[in-house]
């Protein structure tokens, strides 16, 4: 069930990643929920991704929370997952740039932690993680020169709001991942509007003007294909996302249901 979760985690991720406007500084704040299905569990999970300002003008905090339900959750001891990105826009970069990455796993009254502490300043990126507050470990690593990380919030966000570059169909993108877990790349592609009408029909997606966006990550890290459907409205609303084929479970989906507050917290 452990690979589930993290599946759900990769679908929240994905889903919130598309913008066509390039913003100065004032990066809008934002709220959504998705409630998630596969096989015949039509809500198996919940999720929540925030965006918002700091009291800092130029520090941002990105926020994902998904939490099992049901049967599901009583199978999973109502598991839940945190990723939390602290962002710094960078003036001369016109770009996000991470400078922490935390995640938290909490099964029953169990609480795992780790973090990834980049530190441009003095080039070293730190990991730490710790089990019920007792540290597991700890490593520090040198940054190569001209390197800039992303965790996978702030990629999607960087790409959301266009300081990746401008949205285009057929054109794709690639953003360096923290050197975590096997992680190199995050590969996403815009899908041109021929790519599109087969993906649509497969997927079960009713006609109508949007954009259709495929996301490669390792497939080993979320024991599926790695391959991830997003499909956004002509006016960049995420509609759904589908992670194809996971082990056991096979398609996964997460639909946009903001006309419901989800049970999670607010952090």
């Amino acid at each position: 069930m452990k690979h589930l979760y993290k599946i759900i985690i990769l679908l929240l991720l994905s889903i919130f990643c598309l913008a066509n406007t390039v913003y100065a500084i004032d990066l809008p704040e934002e709220s959504l929920y998705y409630d998630i299905s596969f096989l015949w569990f039509k809500k198996a999970a919940e999720g929540k991704i925030t965006f918002k300002k700091n009291n800092n003008d130029n520090n941002y905090t990105a926020v994902l929370e998904a939490e099992t339900l049901g049967f599901i959750g009583f199978m999973t001891s109502y598991r839940k997952y945190i990723y939390i990105s602290h962002l710094k826009y960078d003036e001369n970069l016109n770009r996000l740039i991470s400078t922490k990455f935390e995640r938290i796993e909490i099964v029953g009254n169990k609480i795992w932690q780790s973090s990834n502490l980049i530190d441009y300043a003095n080039n070293k990126i730190n990991w730490r993680s710790t089990f019920m507050q007792k540290l597991l470990k700890e490593t520090a690593e040198d940054i190569p020169t001209d390197t800039i990380y992303d965790d996978i919030l702030s990629a999607l966000f960087n790409f959301r709001f266009g300081f990746l570059g401008n949205i285009e169909k057929g054109k794709d993108y690639i953003v360096k991942g923290i050197p975590d877990k096997g992680i190199v790349d995050y590969s996403i592609h815009v899908s041109s509007p021929e790519e599109e009408i087969p993906t649509k029909k497969k997927l079960g997606i009713e006609n109508g003007d949007g954009y259709m966006l495929l996301v490669k990550v390792p497939g080993a890290i979320f024991k599926s294909k790695g391959i991830v459907w997003i499909w956004f409205t002509d006016d960049l609303l995420p509609l759904t996302a589908t992670v194809e084929d996971a082990v056991i479970f096979g398609d996964i989906t997460g639909v946009l249901n903001n006309n419901r507050q989800a049970n999670l917290s607010s952090l």
